[in-house]
């Protein structure tokens, strides 16, 4: 195990274990939960943290401002493998990286361990416990529920235990009420909710306006076209399919851009459907893009859309919704609460899975440039006041050094 980065700082502020087991969330990547990962290190360095990111895969550098000194170490925890040993390799590889990363924070001897809850990483409690150490544990998913639902979980057993064994008697960050409420059920002793954030300097909309220009000459989108887009992961409940069809819904009443930044396992089906839409839309789909270059893409948009299907259990706190607001772009999303807690009265909600709402609401806002320019400055005015990385990290701050020592009695 051997530090990919030494912190160029001097620091006189605390110190932070920010522990990420899940091999899955590679530090570096440009997922939206690696993105996560890097613009909350480095939001807390430049709040004078002094932090240690151990990762179980690092698949390139931190790119969040403050992140070049974030000390990334690399945990080796060996190969883990799909199909059906796949659940076997990843419970031994969470067994294996806190046994790496227990040995090396009895040197380093951080002022808290800062945990991403992940799949069969159970032994973070233990190993803090041991040493003595405050522990906080960031809550993002129901990890077993999430894995068993839309991938393939057999250790169901093993993995709800984990879970178990991770929260019981543990602080709690949670990114959003939903996740707040099944925390406390799984035994947290407190959750605090905290929202995910956006890197408001660097998404302000004057920056990207030369960017703007190049980027939608280069994919062949006219000054005046009006351009409907969404960021993320191709995964069948984002809904990427629905917004295909109610752009082509909504195209029929004057032409439209469709911009679709991302990959993921359903970009076979969405490319299927794209293929099929009238000639009255210009569509584009990028695949996935480095997260540096997210801002561009976001500005070429007019409209940005998370169009998510029906959830009875909506725990998410979308990035693409934040980032959104913040590059100054008018959001329209399905209706959950974490979403509107997030929007406030500055976007347009639609019922999920709602087709012909969807596209009427497209085809009102693309003939409204007024509405959207006012939509998208209440945003951004939002985003700024309080959905910044440095308000999120100056949160988690305050949790992680007001933790008392995990006891023993909590394991």
């Amino acid at each position: 195990m051997q530090a990919s980065r030494t912190s160029l700082r001097h620091f006189d502020g605390p110190k932070v274990a920010y522990v990420l087991p899940d091999p899955g969330i590679p530090a570096g990547g440009t997922k939206g939960a690696s993105v996560h990962v890097d613009a909350l290190c480095g939001a807390m360095v430049r709040e004078g943290v002094s932090v240690t990111l151990y990762a179980a895969k690092v698949s390139g550098p931190l790119s969040a401002d403050g992140s070049e000194d974030v000390t990334v170490v690399p945990v080796d925890v060996g190969p883990v493998r799909s199909g059906p040993d796949g659940d076997a390799t990843r419970l031994e590889a969470a067994r294996r990286f806190f046994k790496i990363v227990g040995a090396a924070l009895d040197t380093e001897r951080p002022d808290w361990i800062h945990e991403r809850l992940s799949l069969f990483a159970g032994d973070g409690a233990a190993m803090a416990t041991d040493r003595g150490l405050r522990r906080v544990v960031e809550v993002n998913a129901p990890v077993a529920d999430e894995r068993q639902a839309h991938f393939t979980l057999h250790l169901v057993t093993d993995a709800r235990q984990a879970e178990r064994d991770a929260l019981r008697g543990a602080r709690v960050v949670a990114v959003s009420g939903p996740m707040a409420t099944w925390a406390l059920s799984m035994g947290a002793s407190d959750a605090t909710v905290v929202p995910n954030g956006a890197d408001t300097v660097g998404l302000t909309p004057v920056r990207w306006v030369e960017a703007r220009r190049m980027l939608r000459r280069e994919l062949d989108f006219s000054d005046d076209l009006t351009v409907v887009g969404f960021v993320g992961s191709l995964k069948p409940w984002h809904g990427v399919e629905l917004l295909v069809e109610a752009v082509a819904a909504a195209s029929r009443h004057g032409e439209l851009g469709l911009l679709i930044v991302g990959d993921g396992p359903q970009r076979a089906s969405i490319e299927a459907a794209v293929r099929t839409m009238p000639s009255s839309v210009r569509p584009v789909l990028t695949g996935a893009v480095p997260s540096r270059e997210v801002p561009r893409y976001l500005a070429a948009m007019d409209l940005a859309v998370a169009p998510y299907l029906p959830n009875d259990a909506f725990y998410f706190s979308p990035l693409k919704v934040v980032e959104a607001m913040a590059a100054g772009i008018p959001v329209v999303a399905s209706d959950f609460p974490p979403v509107r807690e997030l929007l406030g009265s500055t976007g347009a909600l639609v019922t999920a899975g709602n087709l012909g709402q969807l596209a009427d609401v497209i085809y009102r806002l693309a003939g409204d440039p007024d509405g959207r320019s006012r939509m998208a400055a209440a945003g951004r005015a939002r985003a700024v006041e309080g959905l910044d990385w440095r308000a999120v990290a100056q949160r988690t701050i305050t949790v992680g050094l007001a933790t008392d020592t995990v006891m023993s009695e909590s394991r």
